[in-house]
Protein backbone atom coordinates (compact mmCIF):
# COMPACT_ATOMS: atom_id res chain seq x y z
CA UNK A 1 0.00 0.00 0.00
CA UNK A 2 1.49 3.35 -1.03
CA UNK A 3 0.64 6.41 1.15
CA UNK A 4 1.38 10.04 0.10
CA UNK A 5 1.79 12.40 2.60
CA UNK A 6 1.79 16.05 1.98
CA UNK A 7 4.11 18.28 4.32
CA UNK A 8 2.45 21.58 3.52
CA UNK A 9 4.70 23.67 6.25
CA UNK A 10 4.38 26.51 3.63
CA UNK A 11 1.30 26.06 2.23
CA UNK A 12 0.26 24.19 -1.34
CA UNK A 13 -0.61 25.28 -4.34
CA UNK A 14 -1.77 23.33 -7.78
CA UNK A 15 1.71 23.63 -9.90
CA UNK A 16 4.10 23.33 -6.61
CA UNK A 17 1.51 19.86 -5.68
CA UNK A 18 2.75 18.73 -9.65
CA UNK A 19 6.07 20.01 -9.27
CA UNK A 20 6.56 18.13 -5.75
CA UNK A 21 5.14 14.71 -7.34
CA UNK A 22 7.25 15.08 -11.00
CA UNK A 23 10.22 15.59 -8.30
CA UNK A 24 9.51 12.47 -6.32
CA UNK A 25 9.43 10.53 -9.22
CA UNK A 26 6.32 11.08 -11.50
CA UNK A 27 7.44 10.98 -15.07
CA UNK A 28 6.69 14.11 -17.13
CA UNK A 29 5.66 12.49 -20.77
CA UNK A 30 3.09 10.11 -19.24
CA UNK A 31 1.66 12.86 -17.57
CA UNK A 32 1.38 15.09 -20.42
CA UNK A 33 0.53 11.75 -22.72
CA UNK A 34 -2.66 11.09 -20.02
CA UNK A 35 -3.24 14.77 -19.61
CA UNK A 36 -4.17 14.94 -23.46
CA UNK A 37 -6.54 12.73 -23.20
CA UNK A 38 -8.90 16.33 -22.06
CA UNK A 39 -8.88 17.40 -25.40
CA UNK A 40 -7.57 20.89 -24.46
CA UNK A 41 -4.92 22.51 -27.14
CA UNK A 42 -2.32 25.17 -26.43
CA UNK A 43 -0.42 24.30 -23.58
CA UNK A 44 2.82 22.34 -22.18
CA UNK A 45 4.77 21.30 -19.26
CA UNK A 46 8.32 22.88 -18.23
CA UNK A 47 10.08 21.40 -15.74
CA UNK A 48 13.06 23.10 -14.35
CA UNK A 49 15.57 22.66 -11.04
CA UNK A 50 14.91 25.82 -8.75
CA UNK A 51 15.39 26.31 -5.15
CA UNK A 52 13.89 28.85 -2.43
CA UNK A 53 15.61 28.97 1.29
CA UNK A 54 18.12 26.74 -0.18
CA UNK A 55 16.07 23.90 -0.59
CA UNK A 56 16.08 22.70 -3.93
CA UNK A 57 13.41 21.27 -5.97
CA UNK A 58 11.35 21.06 -8.96
CA UNK A 59 9.63 24.25 -10.50
CA UNK A 60 6.83 23.53 -12.66
CA UNK A 61 5.61 25.73 -15.53
CA UNK A 62 2.01 25.54 -17.28
CA UNK A 63 3.29 27.87 -20.34
CA UNK A 64 -0.41 28.39 -22.66
CA UNK A 65 -0.20 29.92 -25.91
CA UNK A 66 -3.70 30.13 -27.03
CA UNK A 67 -5.80 33.38 -28.06
CA UNK A 68 -8.27 32.85 -24.84
CA UNK A 69 -5.58 32.51 -22.33
CA UNK A 70 -2.38 34.03 -23.68
CA UNK A 71 -0.55 34.14 -20.50
CA UNK A 72 2.70 32.08 -19.53
CA UNK A 73 2.72 30.55 -15.68
CA UNK A 74 6.16 32.25 -15.29
CA UNK A 75 4.42 35.58 -14.74
CA UNK A 76 3.33 34.41 -11.44
CA UNK A 77 4.88 35.93 -8.69
CA UNK A 78 2.97 33.84 -5.95
CA UNK A 79 1.49 30.33 -5.69
CA UNK A 80 -1.72 31.34 -6.26
CA UNK A 81 -4.22 31.47 -9.67
CA UNK A 82 -5.63 33.77 -7.99
CA UNK A 83 -1.71 35.74 -7.47
CA UNK A 84 -2.12 37.61 -10.61
CA UNK A 85 -4.47 37.11 -12.68
CA UNK A 86 -7.57 39.95 -13.26
CA UNK A 87 -10.90 39.55 -14.52
CA UNK A 88 -9.57 40.98 -17.89
CA UNK A 89 -6.61 38.56 -18.14
CA UNK A 90 -8.25 36.65 -21.18
CA UNK A 91 -8.96 34.01 -19.56
CA UNK A 92 -11.86 31.26 -20.22
CA UNK A 93 -14.83 31.78 -17.87
CA UNK A 94 -15.64 28.41 -17.62
CA UNK A 95 -18.65 26.70 -15.91
CA UNK A 96 -18.39 24.14 -13.25
CA UNK A 97 -20.83 22.13 -15.62
CA UNK A 98 -18.59 22.72 -18.39
CA UNK A 99 -15.52 21.51 -16.64
CA UNK A 100 -18.25 18.19 -15.65
CA UNK A 101 -18.90 17.82 -19.66
CA UNK A 102 -15.18 18.08 -20.45
CA UNK A 103 -14.02 15.16 -18.25
CA UNK A 104 -16.84 12.93 -18.75
CA UNK A 105 -16.52 13.11 -22.72
CA UNK A 106 -12.28 12.61 -21.84
CA UNK A 107 -10.53 9.46 -22.17
CA UNK A 108 -9.20 9.76 -19.28
CA UNK A 109 -9.55 6.42 -16.43
CA UNK A 110 -12.81 6.36 -14.17
CA UNK A 111 -10.46 6.79 -11.70
CA UNK A 112 -8.85 10.24 -12.63
CA UNK A 113 -12.09 11.62 -13.57
CA UNK A 114 -13.42 10.57 -10.17
CA UNK A 115 -10.77 12.70 -8.59
CA UNK A 116 -11.06 15.52 -10.39
CA UNK A 117 -14.77 16.07 -10.57
CA UNK A 118 -14.39 15.64 -6.34
CA UNK A 119 -11.81 18.69 -6.45
CA UNK A 120 -13.38 20.42 -8.74
CA UNK A 121 -17.00 20.11 -7.10
CA UNK A 122 -15.63 21.45 -3.70
CA UNK A 123 -14.54 24.24 -5.30
CA UNK A 124 -17.68 24.82 -6.91
CA UNK A 125 -19.15 24.46 -3.40
CA UNK A 126 -16.77 27.10 -2.32
CA UNK A 127 -17.69 29.84 -4.66
CA UNK A 128 -20.79 29.35 -5.12
CA UNK A 129 -21.18 30.21 -1.50
CA UNK A 130 -18.72 33.04 -1.75
CA UNK A 131 -21.25 34.50 -4.07
CA UNK A 132 -24.42 33.54 -3.12
CA UNK A 133 -24.97 31.36 -6.45
CA UNK A 134 -25.97 27.58 -6.92
CA UNK A 135 -23.61 25.42 -8.15
CA UNK A 136 -24.83 24.86 -11.71
CA UNK A 137 -24.24 29.02 -11.61
CA UNK A 138 -21.04 29.09 -10.45
CA UNK A 139 -18.70 30.42 -13.12
CA UNK A 140 -14.85 29.58 -12.17
CA UNK A 141 -12.77 32.66 -13.65
CA UNK A 142 -8.70 31.96 -12.86
CA UNK A 143 -9.64 28.35 -11.91
CA UNK A 144 -11.30 27.87 -15.32
CA UNK A 145 -8.30 28.89 -17.19
CA UNK A 146 -6.55 26.17 -18.62
CA UNK A 147 -3.31 26.32 -16.56
CA UNK A 148 -5.83 25.65 -13.19
CA UNK A 149 -7.76 22.70 -15.14
CA UNK A 150 -4.02 21.44 -16.29
CA UNK A 151 -2.82 21.79 -12.03
CA UNK A 152 -6.25 19.89 -10.86
CA UNK A 153 -7.06 16.83 -13.65
CA UNK A 154 -2.98 16.51 -13.48
CA UNK A 155 -3.28 16.14 -9.63
CA UNK A 156 -5.50 13.59 -10.30
CA UNK A 157 -3.51 11.64 -13.14
CA UNK A 158 -0.44 11.79 -11.01
CA UNK A 159 -2.07 9.74 -8.40
CA UNK A 160 -2.79 7.13 -10.73
CA UNK A 161 0.15 7.24 -12.15
CA UNK A 162 1.83 6.42 -8.91
CA UNK A 163 -0.02 3.94 -7.78
CA UNK A 164 -0.77 5.72 -4.69
CA UNK A 165 -3.45 4.50 -2.21
CA UNK A 166 -4.01 6.93 0.13
CA UNK A 167 -3.31 10.70 0.66
CA UNK A 168 -2.95 12.63 4.06
CA UNK A 169 -1.63 15.25 5.35
CA UNK A 170 0.29 17.51 8.06
CA UNK A 171 -1.76 20.79 9.08
CA UNK A 172 -2.06 23.55 6.19
CA UNK A 173 -0.06 26.83 6.44
CA UNK A 174 -2.64 29.34 5.23
CA UNK A 175 -0.15 32.33 5.41
CA UNK A 176 -1.18 35.95 5.43
CA UNK A 177 -1.93 39.44 4.04
CA UNK A 178 -3.71 40.05 1.01
CA UNK A 179 -3.56 38.58 -2.35
CA UNK A 180 -5.04 40.38 -5.58
CA UNK A 181 -7.55 38.36 -7.38
CA UNK A 182 -10.56 38.73 -10.29
CA UNK A 183 -12.44 40.71 -7.37
CA UNK A 184 -10.01 42.90 -5.94
CA UNK A 185 -7.21 42.50 -3.16
CA UNK A 186 -8.70 40.28 -0.37
CA UNK A 187 -7.47 39.45 2.52
CA UNK A 188 -5.68 35.94 3.06
CA UNK A 189 -7.28 33.25 3.04
CA UNK A 190 -9.01 34.00 0.28
CA UNK A 191 -12.57 33.47 0.61
CA UNK A 192 -12.48 30.64 -0.78
CA UNK A 193 -9.83 29.03 0.54
CA UNK A 194 -11.41 29.86 3.98
CA UNK A 195 -14.41 27.84 3.98
CA UNK A 196 -12.98 24.99 2.25
CA UNK A 197 -10.16 24.50 5.46
CA UNK A 198 -12.69 23.71 7.23
CA UNK A 199 -12.33 20.05 5.84
CA UNK A 200 -8.96 20.12 6.96
CA UNK A 201 -6.37 21.56 10.12
CA UNK A 202 -4.66 25.05 9.27
CA UNK A 203 -2.68 27.42 10.77
CA UNK A 204 -2.19 31.14 9.66
CA UNK A 205 0.54 34.06 10.26
CA UNK A 206 3.01 32.10 8.65
CA UNK A 207 4.31 34.58 6.54
CA UNK A 208 2.79 37.33 5.12
CA UNK A 209 1.48 36.31 1.66
CA UNK A 210 -1.03 33.72 0.08
CA UNK A 211 0.32 30.44 1.08
CA UNK A 212 -2.26 28.06 0.41
CA UNK A 213 -4.68 28.81 -3.01
CA UNK A 214 -8.32 27.75 -3.24
CA UNK A 215 -7.31 24.80 -5.63
CA UNK A 216 -4.16 23.57 -2.92
CA UNK A 217 -7.19 23.64 -0.44
CA UNK A 218 -9.62 21.71 -2.65
CA UNK A 219 -7.05 19.08 -3.02
CA UNK A 220 -6.28 18.73 0.49
CA UNK A 221 -10.15 18.81 1.32
CA UNK A 222 -10.75 16.55 -1.58
CA UNK A 223 -7.84 13.46 -1.38
CA UNK A 224 -7.01 13.42 2.26
CA UNK A 225 -8.31 10.80 4.59
CA UNK A 226 -6.25 11.69 7.79
CA UNK A 227 -3.99 14.47 9.49
CA UNK A 228 -2.01 12.75 12.19
CA UNK A 229 1.20 12.59 10.58
CA UNK A 230 1.45 9.13 12.51
CA UNK A 231 2.71 6.88 9.12
CA UNK A 232 4.81 3.61 9.50
CA UNK A 233 6.16 1.98 6.57
CA UNK A 234 9.32 2.74 4.08
CA UNK A 235 9.83 5.78 2.57
CA UNK A 236 10.37 5.04 -1.15
CA UNK A 237 9.87 8.12 -2.82
CA UNK A 238 10.08 12.34 -1.80
CA UNK A 239 9.64 14.72 -3.99
CA UNK A 240 10.25 18.87 -3.15
CA UNK A 241 7.99 21.88 -5.56
CA UNK A 242 9.28 24.99 -5.57
CA UNK A 243 7.06 28.23 -6.17
CA UNK A 244 7.38 31.18 -8.23
CA UNK A 245 7.54 33.42 -4.84
CA UNK A 246 10.80 34.31 -2.66
CA UNK A 247 9.47 34.39 0.54
CA UNK A 248 11.74 35.62 3.66
CA UNK A 249 9.78 34.02 6.25
CA UNK A 250 9.04 30.29 4.71
CA UNK A 251 10.94 28.42 2.18
CA UNK A 252 8.27 28.39 -0.30
CA UNK A 253 8.16 24.75 -1.13
CA UNK A 254 6.11 21.68 -0.59
CA UNK A 255 7.51 18.22 0.34
CA UNK A 256 6.12 15.06 -0.09
CA UNK A 257 6.77 11.90 0.44
CA UNK A 258 5.41 8.63 -0.73
CA UNK A 259 5.34 5.20 2.13
CA UNK A 260 5.30 1.95 1.76
CA UNK A 261 3.60 0.92 4.41
CA UNK A 262 4.21 -2.93 3.64
CA UNK A 263 -0.19 -3.67 3.20
CA UNK A 264 0.64 -7.95 3.25
CA UNK A 265 -2.51 -8.89 6.01
CA UNK A 266 -0.04 -11.81 6.78
CA UNK A 267 2.93 -9.44 7.72
CA UNK A 268 0.91 -6.45 9.46
CA UNK A 269 -2.66 -5.66 11.36
CA UNK A 270 -2.02 -2.12 9.90
CA UNK A 271 -4.16 0.01 11.89
CA UNK A 272 -4.83 3.54 11.03
CA UNK A 273 -6.11 6.85 12.54
CA UNK A 274 -8.54 8.96 10.65
CA UNK A 275 -10.44 12.25 11.67
CA UNK A 276 -13.70 12.47 10.37
CA UNK A 277 -16.84 14.41 11.07
CA UNK A 278 -19.99 12.94 12.72
CA UNK A 279 -23.05 14.49 11.34
CA UNK A 280 -26.36 13.35 14.09
CA UNK A 281 -29.90 14.77 15.16
CA UNK A 282 -33.22 13.80 17.24
CA UNK A 283 -36.02 13.36 14.86
CA UNK A 284 -39.39 12.28 16.21
CA UNK A 285 -42.09 13.02 13.50
CA UNK A 286 -40.70 10.62 10.69
CA UNK A 287 -41.97 7.23 10.23
CA UNK A 288 -39.46 4.01 10.63
CA UNK A 289 -40.19 3.69 6.84
CA UNK A 290 -38.87 7.61 6.12
CA UNK A 291 -35.96 7.28 8.28
CA UNK A 292 -34.82 4.26 6.56
CA UNK A 293 -35.14 5.86 3.98
CA UNK A 294 -33.00 8.91 5.26
CA UNK A 295 -30.11 6.24 6.17
CA UNK A 296 -29.83 5.03 2.55
CA UNK A 297 -29.91 8.40 1.56
CA UNK A 298 -26.82 9.51 4.02
CA UNK A 299 -24.75 6.45 2.54
CA UNK A 300 -25.54 6.90 -1.10
CA UNK A 301 -24.61 10.96 -0.58
CA UNK A 302 -20.83 9.55 0.32
CA UNK A 303 -21.63 8.66 4.44
CA UNK A 304 -19.01 5.69 5.47
CA UNK A 305 -21.95 4.50 7.76
CA UNK A 306 -25.04 5.85 9.05
CA UNK A 307 -27.32 4.50 11.54
CA UNK A 308 -30.19 4.88 14.49
CA UNK A 309 -30.21 5.42 18.14
CA UNK A 310 -33.43 4.93 20.13
CA UNK A 311 -33.34 8.19 22.05
CA UNK A 312 -36.64 10.06 24.64
CA UNK A 313 -36.65 13.70 24.13
CA UNK A 314 -38.00 16.52 26.04
CA UNK A 315 -42.18 16.20 26.74
CA UNK A 316 -41.15 12.23 27.49
CA UNK A 317 -41.48 11.83 23.53
CA UNK A 318 -39.85 8.51 21.75
CA UNK A 319 -37.32 9.34 18.94
CA UNK A 320 -34.61 8.43 17.10
CA UNK A 321 -31.20 9.75 16.94
CA UNK A 322 -30.05 9.36 13.29
CA UNK A 323 -25.88 9.53 12.76
CA UNK A 324 -24.05 9.78 9.94
CA UNK A 325 -20.32 9.46 9.88
CA UNK A 326 -18.04 11.27 6.74
CA UNK A 327 -14.99 11.73 5.22
CA UNK A 328 -14.42 15.58 5.99
CA UNK A 329 -14.76 16.27 2.01
CA UNK A 330 -17.95 14.32 1.86
CA UNK A 331 -19.05 16.01 4.97
CA UNK A 332 -21.13 18.89 2.95
CA UNK A 333 -22.61 16.81 0.38
CA UNK A 334 -24.05 14.27 3.13
CA UNK A 335 -25.31 17.29 4.77
CA UNK A 336 -27.18 18.30 2.21
CA UNK A 337 -28.42 14.87 2.03
CA UNK A 338 -29.59 14.87 5.80
CA UNK A 339 -31.42 18.04 5.57
CA UNK A 340 -33.11 17.18 2.28
CA UNK A 341 -34.41 13.85 3.09
CA UNK A 342 -35.45 14.40 7.13
CA UNK A 343 -37.68 16.57 8.86
CA UNK A 344 -34.96 17.81 11.38
CA UNK A 345 -34.30 21.86 11.37
CA UNK A 346 -30.84 21.17 12.73
CA UNK A 347 -27.92 19.08 12.10
CA UNK A 348 -25.04 18.50 15.01
CA UNK A 349 -21.44 17.59 14.34
CA UNK A 350 -18.65 17.31 15.68
CA UNK A 351 -15.29 15.65 14.49
CA UNK A 352 -14.25 11.89 15.73
CA UNK A 353 -11.70 9.51 15.12
CA UNK A 354 -11.61 6.15 13.79
CA UNK A 355 -9.69 3.67 14.51
CA UNK A 356 -9.50 1.28 11.47
CA UNK A 357 -7.72 -2.10 10.70
CA UNK A 358 -5.99 -2.43 7.56
CA UNK A 359 -7.93 -4.42 4.72
CA UNK A 360 -8.00 -5.69 1.48
CA UNK A 361 -11.02 -6.65 -0.71
CA UNK A 362 -9.99 -10.16 -3.29
CA UNK A 363 -11.52 -11.38 -5.60
CA UNK A 364 -11.77 -15.70 -6.15
CA UNK A 365 -13.15 -18.02 -8.14
CA UNK A 366 -15.05 -20.59 -5.88
CA UNK A 367 -17.54 -23.56 -6.51
CA UNK A 368 -20.79 -20.35 -6.90
CA UNK A 369 -18.36 -18.36 -9.11
CA UNK A 370 -15.96 -15.20 -8.98
CA UNK A 371 -16.94 -13.65 -5.06
CA UNK A 372 -15.69 -10.83 -3.17
CA UNK A 373 -13.60 -11.29 0.27
CA UNK A 374 -13.01 -8.75 2.49
CA UNK A 375 -9.34 -9.95 4.25
CA UNK A 376 -7.90 -8.54 7.38
CA UNK A 377 -5.49 -9.46 10.07
CA UNK A 378 -5.93 -9.21 14.06
CA UNK A 379 -2.87 -9.96 16.32
CA UNK A 380 -1.18 -12.29 13.12
CA UNK A 381 -4.48 -14.25 12.68
CA UNK A 382 -6.00 -14.06 9.48
CA UNK A 383 -9.41 -13.54 9.36
CA UNK A 384 -11.53 -13.82 5.89
CA UNK A 385 -15.37 -12.97 5.19
CA UNK A 386 -17.22 -12.99 1.73
CA UNK A 387 -19.19 -10.10 1.26
CA UNK A 388 -22.74 -10.24 2.32
CA UNK A 389 -24.57 -9.31 -1.20
CA UNK A 390 -22.60 -11.96 -2.76
CA UNK A 391 -23.69 -14.20 0.11
CA UNK A 392 -27.01 -13.34 -0.45
CA UNK A 393 -27.21 -13.49 -4.41
CA UNK A 394 -25.86 -17.17 -4.26
CA UNK A 395 -28.52 -17.63 -1.71
CA UNK A 396 -31.66 -16.62 -3.71
CA UNK A 397 -30.31 -18.46 -6.54
CA UNK A 398 -29.42 -22.13 -4.93
CA UNK A 399 -31.82 -22.35 -2.06
CA UNK A 400 -29.41 -22.63 0.30
CA UNK A 401 -29.23 -20.95 3.41
CA UNK A 402 -26.98 -17.49 3.93
CA UNK A 403 -25.23 -19.14 6.67
CA UNK A 404 -24.41 -22.31 4.84
CA UNK A 405 -23.17 -20.32 1.92
CA UNK A 406 -21.00 -18.48 4.19
CA UNK A 407 -18.98 -21.06 5.83
CA UNK A 408 -18.91 -22.91 2.67
CA UNK A 409 -17.33 -19.91 0.89
CA UNK A 410 -15.04 -19.09 3.76
CA UNK A 411 -13.90 -23.38 3.73
CA UNK A 412 -13.33 -23.01 -0.36
CA UNK A 413 -11.09 -19.55 0.38
CA UNK A 414 -8.68 -21.77 3.15
CA UNK A 415 -8.28 -24.52 0.49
Amino acid sequence: MKILYYDCFAGISGDMNLAALIDAGLDLQALESELGKLGLDGWSLKASKASRGGIFGTRLDVLVSDEKNCCRRTGHFGHSEYSSHSEHSGHAHRKFSDIAEMLEKSNLSDGAKKRALSIFSLLAEAEAKVHGKEVSEVSFHEVGAVDSIIDIVGCAVALELLGIDEVVSSPVELGGGTVECAHGRLPVPAPATAILAKSFPSKIGGANHECTTPTGAAIIASLCSGFSGKIEGRVVAEGVGVGHRESPELPNVLRVMVFDTEASCAEKAGEAVESMAELSANIDDMTPEHVSELCAKLMAAGALDAWCEPVVMKKGRCAVKVCALARFAEKNKVLRAFFANSSTLGIRESTVFRHALGRELVDKDTEFGKVRFKRHCVAGIERVKPEFEDTKKISESTGMPVDIVSEKLKHGFEK
